[in-house]
């Protein structure tokens, strides 16, 4: 649709003025509709409503864009195949009545669309207007706008641009029958990718479309999802079968029917007992349907939603859009209702809520169970799609003849929630040109305190952040893998409280890191200091429960085993990127390998120090008083009651100084049934703390976004994800990076990017003065756009507070800078930092995921050759033609200049043909992405022979260097040269025992070195990996043991403290993966000296750290002893004034003149 219509006719001609007011289109499909939206500045509105409403008037449909979308529509398809939720769906929609149309696939491939077609003799693109001649009818359409305009305005441009889209007299379709009526009590079993268990039950609902003022499906979801005793998620947790539970109703334009979603996310302990599980749902349903609609349980939800509404803040303008242009769908709600969308219950109807009960019941509903296996159970059908391995039976009748548990449960429905808000009360006024920045109130060595009310929005809402930094002696990968442990464990005991919170319409996040805890709550202020001392209680107060602590460490694991699940793309984001760029990040392999060495104590200990030493800086925003924030500080401060934390002791996550240099990284996708693989391109740019630089940056993403996806996504049909972004990194570097995901070789798309780069300059020496001028009042447009809530005006103050840079104009310098923008800047920074023609101090890393389809490099081959010449090699065997020699192709590049591609696609057409399985005509075989390739490699033959290496850094020139000068970075040195060498240290509490674990093979080397602080005696044991005892070295201060091992499996060490004091131990093991990384055969000698010599150093930092926690240990101890003596001496003092005052009191009573009777 947006490849031209007979008005605007040119191929991307829409998307390039959206872009060039820096606007964002998009459009998707959901259960019965499609949609179409854009966001753009308001001074383009009308043109912009112009063009897009020519889709649905005299579209082109051209003819050569039909084969691309079909492609990009694969691609897509190809990227959701590891999608759970999508396979999931997919199963449930397969397994309906195969009479209703919700049996459909809901996707698109190649087989179902070009095949099939193909297969009934049909041409898609006669299909595709057939189809919109039958379905894009004004009948079944609506439209939403909205816009700095009058109504009248408004009304005016939708009847010119839009009335001329045809009425065909389509009558929305009503499909009679439900799509479970021939699928209840069934259970159906799938296959998950992911290391997950999931439990689905799906209720057969007639539709809810009249019933949208009363929401009763709400009322349930609300009861269902309720986290406090007495509920039914504190059951299953208590009984650890279940994480969490949500609902929801599938929400279609649909008269006939609705379906209710009850999804579990169930522990491996769940899933065994799954029939437990549903007895359990059952039940609390009897629960509920048994009382009936509860009065005050909907003025609870009623009061909330009518504070949101009266308060209401509006959101993005293309959200509002959606909502409107979406729920109009629905034929019974009023006009006069529209507006009130966000009010998701307008009115309490005790007739509805107790009709929609009724279908609650055992014999009106079916389950979905997903896990990675299922013992004992054959999966045997096969989903076509998305090839997921299912079975279904029929449910035991036990779970379809009657309730389940409810008495032996102890469930009861919910009482007054302590947190609804009493008072809403606005103590501010609003004053437009106020300056948007916050007060220090308090400035101690203990804590900052920064305070803005709220003059912009006369809300009662109120956000609150806290960040309590603490001392933490060691920085290593177990602290970080602590830390996230902990958030999950203080999230999973707060559960009834935090739920309850959220319903009253508060929000609280809490967020540890290495050397820190985030504490954060928003939303009605009334109650908002209550709810983040409560927080911060439990916290101190903790006390780690080992079932609870076991059950998380499980959770935590399949959160780190899903990572390699993900798109690859997002492998890269989440993993890589941050990985290469902060100091204080590790790739999720080694976290996962950490958790198991993970104890309670470990976790505990980690409680305690937050409370010892802190230092906390305290932002109080919105709908409060200087006084209210003052309290609040002062009784956090209470709550605390630490020793103050000094600057130089507090931890930052600093950002890595990327030396100089074009390196390039590839690794294998863990999930062998990838078929995409990914590539990111990042260079680092100018400072995030120039202004200049920040917008300048933003700008070339702006303009770049769009000439790389038409290239690479439209044109050449590389994949469906195709973008470019820009990231900064407070204090640190910004980064213009991008990113590709496709079948085709990460080493093609890695040159894609190098080409589009070095080609893209004369696309920007193209643009106009006045382009840029309108893209640069687009930026300040959208920087100054009034923020919309008081959580988006505090999150943006909290930022300068929590990087301590403390400037809060940083918007208003952009739009400075934006105001004076010149081609000429954007045409300079991209020679200085992205051009590798002219860029000094280059600085690039391509990160390539390769999927297992696809043969992955050898370091052999990426020393050996350029990548371009892989690239080659691997488009070969992408076009079956396998087993031709690298050196062939590398020779053909050499012996041939970009003059004579066609005599060097000969010459390799030849080569082609003498390969065994190739036919006679390989020239025929051969793709066009092929012959690009190849001219690829002999423009990077010819560039690579005029360019010199562009190192610019010691640590870039110790790296194997690629003959296309790009410097191999490998997993081990990806961290910045992080040896293996890694020492901890561990405060050992009285008559109390740790053990700690090492994976050997047989013949495997270990090593380890310990000390305590002031030599205080402990004991030490190593065991086999059957428990053992190989060496034991009783009551000893230091030692140190070598070992090879017998046998493979897990072996054990052990300290035991049998004092009844702490004691402070510090040890370094040394295992079979450090002696590898220090014995590396194919490393140069400088490589080898660079590696022992970083070994050294870490143990020294090593060694120097634990004297350092040492001597804090022994200053705490004096300081201790000195408090100690100080109160006894107080105790002395008030003693021996006592006994003088009793003792002047004595001898005064012996002389004192007694009377006489």
């Amino acid at each position: 649709m947006e490849m031209g219509t007979e008005k605007y006719p040119q191929e991307g001609e829409y998307v390039a003025h959206i872009k060039k007011y820096a606007g964002t289109y998009n459009a998707f499909t959901s259960v019965d509709t499609t949609t179409y939206f854009f966001g753009i500045a308001n001074e383009a509105l009308e043109e912009t409503l112009d063009r897009f409403s020519r889709f649905f008037i005299d579209p082109l449909l051209p003819s050569d864009s039909v084969d691309r979308e079909l492609h990009a529509v694969d691609s897509e398809h190809k990227g959701n195949l590891q999608n759970d939720m999508r396979r999931e769906f997919q199963i449930q929609r397969t397994l309906s009545n195969q009479s209703h149309p919700f049996s459909y696939y809901s996707g698109g491939n190649l087989k179902t669309l070009r095949d099939s077609a193909q297969q009934l003799g049909w041409d898609i693109r006669e299909k595709l207007l057939w189809f919109y001649n039958e379905y894009y009818s004004a009948d079944v359409m609506k439209l939403s706008i909205i816009g700095n305009y009058s109504i009248d305005e408004l009304v005016e441009w939708a009847v010119d641009k839009f009335s001329a889209i045809e009425s065909k007299g389509k009558a929305w379709s009503q499909e009679l029958g439900h799509p479970l009526s021939t699928q209840l009590g069934k259970l159906i079993r799938y296959q998950m990718l992911g290391d997950a268990y999931q439990m689905t039950l799906e209720f057969a609902l007639p539709e809810l479309n009249s019933m949208y003022r009363s929401r009763p499906d709400l009322y349930v979801q609300r009861l269902l999802e309720r986290r406090t005793s007495g509920s039914l998620l504190h059951f299953l947790r208590a009984k650890q079968w279940a994480v969490d539970i949500d609902t929801y109703s599938l929400s279609t334009g649909w008269d006939s029917f609705n379906i209710f979603y009850i999804s579990i996310s169930l522990t491996p302990n769940g899933f065994e007992q799954y029939e437990a599980v549903l007895q359990a749902v059952l039940g609390y349903l009897q629960v509920v349907v048994s009382a009936g609609p509860l009065q005050h349980l909907y003025e609870e939800m009623k009061a909330i939603n009518d504070l949101e509404y009266r308060f209401y803040t509006y959101p993005r303008a293309t959200r509002w859009v959606l909502q409107r242009s979406m729920g109009s769908h629905n034929q019974h709600i009023a006009p006069r209702d529209l507006l009130l969308l966000e009010k998701k219950t307008i009115e309490f109807n005790h007739s509805d809520i107790l009709e929609f009960m009724t279908y609650f019941h055992p014999q009106n509903y079916r389950v979905s169970i997903g896990a990675q296996h299922f013992p004992d159970v054959e999966l045997s059908e096969i989903e076509p799609h998305y090839g997921t391995p299912y079975r279904v039976d029929s449910l035991p009748s036990t779970l379809v003849n009657k309730f389940g548990l409810q008495k032996t449960c102890n469930f009861s429905l919910p009482k007054p929630n302590k947190y609804i808000p009493e008072d809403v009360h606005v103590v501010g006024k609003i004053q437009p040109n106020s300056a948007s920045k916050p007060t220090l109130l308090q400035k101690t060595d203990s804590h900052e305190l920064w305070f803005k009310q709220d003059d912009q929005f006369a809300q009662p809402y109120g956000y609150i952040r806290v960040k309590l930094a603490f001392a933490q002696p060691e920085k290593l990968p177990i602290d970080s893998v602590a830390a996230e442990l902990l958030t999950r464990y203080l999230e999973d005991v707060m559960q009834s409280e935090l739920g309850d919170a959220e319903l009253a319409g508060l929000d609280a996040s809490v967020s540890v890191k290495i050397g820190h805890v985030n504490i954060k709550v928003t939303g009605f202020s009334a109650k908002l200091s209550v709810l983040l001392e409560t927080i911060l209680y439990k916290l101190k107060t903790l006390v780690i429960d080992d079932s609870v602590f076991q059950d998380n460490v499980i959770q935590l694991n399949q959160t780190y085993q899903n990572e390699h699940y993900k798109q690859p793309f997002r492998q890269l984001k989440s993993q890589q990127l941050e990985y290469i760029n902060r100091e204080l990040s590790w790739h999720v392999d080694t976290l996962e390998e950490q958790l198991s060495f993970l104890t309670i104590d470990k976790l505990q200990s980690l409680v305690d120090l937050m409370f010892n030493r802190a230092f906390a800086k305290i932002l109080v925003s919105g709908n409060f008083e200087e006084v209210d924030a003052i309290s609040i500080s002062s009784k956090l401060q209470s709550i605390i009651g630490a020793q103050p934390l000094a600057e130089d002791k507090q931890i930052t996550n600093r950002v890595v100084d990327i030396e100089p240099g074009h390196f390039i990284h590839a690794a294998k996708l863990t999930d062998t049934s990838f078929v995409n693989g990914a590539v990111s391109t990042v260079i680092f740019c100018g400072k995030e703390n120039s202004a200049y630089d920040r917008v300048v940056v933003d700008m070339l993403e702006q303009i770049i976004d769009d000439p790389l996806f038409d290239e690479l996504r439209t044109k050449e049909q590389l994949g469906y994800v195709v973008h470019a972004a820009s990231r900064s990194y407070s204090n640190g570097r910004l980064l213009l990076y991008m990113v590709a995901q496709s079948e085709v070789s990460p080493a093609y798309l890695t040159e894609r990017i190098d080409r589009f780069i070095r080609d893209i300059r004369q696309h920007l020496l193209d643009y106009s003065d006045r382009d840029i001028a309108s893209l640069a009042q687009s930026m300040v447009n959208a920087r100054s756009e009034r923020l919309k809530s008081i959580v988006q005006e505090a999150a943006r103050l909290w930022k300068p507070i929590d990087s301590g840079t403390y400037k809060f104009d940083k918007n208003a310098q952009e739009i400075l800078q934006l105001q004076s923008i010149k081609k000429q800047d954007l045409v300079h920074a991209w020679d200085m930092y992205v051009n590798p023609d002219t860029a000094v101090n280059y600085t690039r890393i391509d990160m390539q995921l390769w999927s297992t389809k696809t043969r992955f490099p050898t370091l052999d081959e990426l020393k050996s050759y350029p990548v371009s010449i892989i690239s080659l090699s691997r488009c070969l065997e992408k076009d079956g033609i396998m087993g031709v020699g690298i050196d062939g192709l590398s020779r053909i590049v050499q012996d041939f200049s970009t003059d004579d591609i066609d005599g060097a696609f000969a010459e390799l057409s030849n080569l082609a043909s003498s390969m065994q399985n190739a036919t006679t005509d390989a020239a025929a075989t051969l793709s066009d992405r092929t012959k690009t390739a190849l001219k690829m490699a002999l423009d990077a033959q010819a560039t690579n022979n005029s360019l010199p290496s562009k190192d610019g850094g010691a640590f870039a020139k110790q790296l194997p260097l690629t003959p296309d000068n790009r410097r191999i970075v490998e997993d081990i040195i990806l961290g910045m040269l992080a040896s293996y060498a890694a020492a901890y240290t561990t405060i050992m509490k009285p008559a109390s025992q740790e053990c700690y674990y090492e994976r050997l093979k047989t013949g495997s080397h270990f090593s380890i070195t310990f000390e305590t602080a002031s030599k205080l005696p402990i004991d030490f044991m190593l065991n086999d990996a059957h428990r053992n005892p190989i060496y034991v070295m009783p009551h000893t201060g230091e030692g140190s043991y070598s070992y090879t091992s017998t046998g493979e499996g897990r072996y054990s060490y052990c300290f035991t403290n049998k004092a009844p004091h702490e004691i402070v131990v510090n040890f370094n093991p040394h295992g079979p993966e450090e002696e590898a990384y220090l014995a590396t055969h194919d490393a140069t000698p400088a490589e080898n000296e660079v590696r022992k010599l970083s070994h050294n150093v870490e143990e020294v930092k090593d060694h120097f750290n634990f004297m350092l926690f040492r001597n804090e240990v022994h200053d705490q101890s004096v300081s201790d002893t000195q408090k100690r003596m100080f109160h006894w001496a107080v105790l002395q003092v008030l003693a021996l004034a006592g006994v003088c005052g009793w003792q002047i009191y004595y001898v005064r009573s012996l002389f004192k003149i007694r009377g006489v009777v």
